[in-house]
């Protein structure tokens, strides 16, 4: 393959993970603590000299072959805050992240549309289970008025019943999504963020701005078809004008 077709076909592949890391964030743009995720990227001869040579040293040569995905990344900033006047939604305001028993293991959300499961637990959307400082479910049960104070503790009526657990990663790099509005991250420690009852923090998804990297990455995929075409083209009238 000539270094031009690499160079378009190489092009062509990362604008299409661009798109697809676009599109679920407008999938998301409406969900609750969502945080958008970023692409970027770099010359694939640096990424192979790089890898070849150890991360932590700079390359020696570069290598004309292409681009690809350097890293996909999260947005941490944080949402805009709705409020709602629901007793049981909450929104970390700073930066923390609850802490939720999933059949999967422990996860962290910013989505904090939670909800009393039949037995009186504090759960999430789904029905996993809001730990709190203890490690272990919040109950709530359903005997009174419920206030959530700043600091996360609950009172029911006039009996505190347990404090919401929020936690932050010393390396925010190490946060990383896993579906469905949750994340998993490297060395949780406690966070002391506020947490605001009858509020939601919205997703940090600007859907205008998402739609202008949307055609942008989609002019740049049709740009680099156009090449690859062309490429192919000057390739088979060289191959024909050599059987002359």
């Amino acid at each position: 393959m000539s270094v031009g077709l690499y160079n378009a076909a190489s092009a062509m592949m990362t604008r299409l993970a661009e798109v697809d890391t676009i599109a679920q964030n407008l999938a998301n743009s409406l969900t609750p603590g969502y945080r958008a995720m970023r692409v970027s990227f770099r010359s694939f001869g640096e990424t192979f000299l790089r890898t070849a040579q150890g991360a932590g040293n700079q390359p020696t040569a570069r290598l004309p072959l292409g681009v690809t995905v350097h890293q996909q990344r999260l947005d941490l900033r944080t949402g805009a805050m709705r409020y709602t006047g629901n007793p049981l939604d909450f929104a970390v305001d700073g930066d923390g992240w609850f802490v939720v028993q999933t059949p999967q293991g422990i996860r962290y959300t910013r989505k904090g549309n939670f909800a009393l499961s039949p037995n009186g637990d504090l759960v999430t959307a789904e029905g996993y289970p809001v730990l709190g400082v203890n490690g272990r479910p919040i109950a709530i049960g359903n005997r009174g008025e419920i206030t959530v104070a700043e600091n996360g503790e609950i009172v029911v009526g006039t009996q505190t019943v347990g404090r919401l657990q929020t936690v932050r990663f010393a390396d925010p790099n190490t946060v990383r999504p896993v579906g469905s509005g949750y994340y998993d991250g490297s060395a949780p420690q406690p966070a002391q963020a506020k947490v605001k009852q009858g509020y939601l923090e919205l997703a940090n998804v600007q859907t205008v701005t998402e739609l202008m990297r949307l055609l942008n990455a989609l002019r740049s995929y049709e740009m680099a078809a156009r090449s690859l075409t062309a490429n192919q083209a000057t390739g088979q009238a060289l191959m024909e004008a050599t059987r002359v």
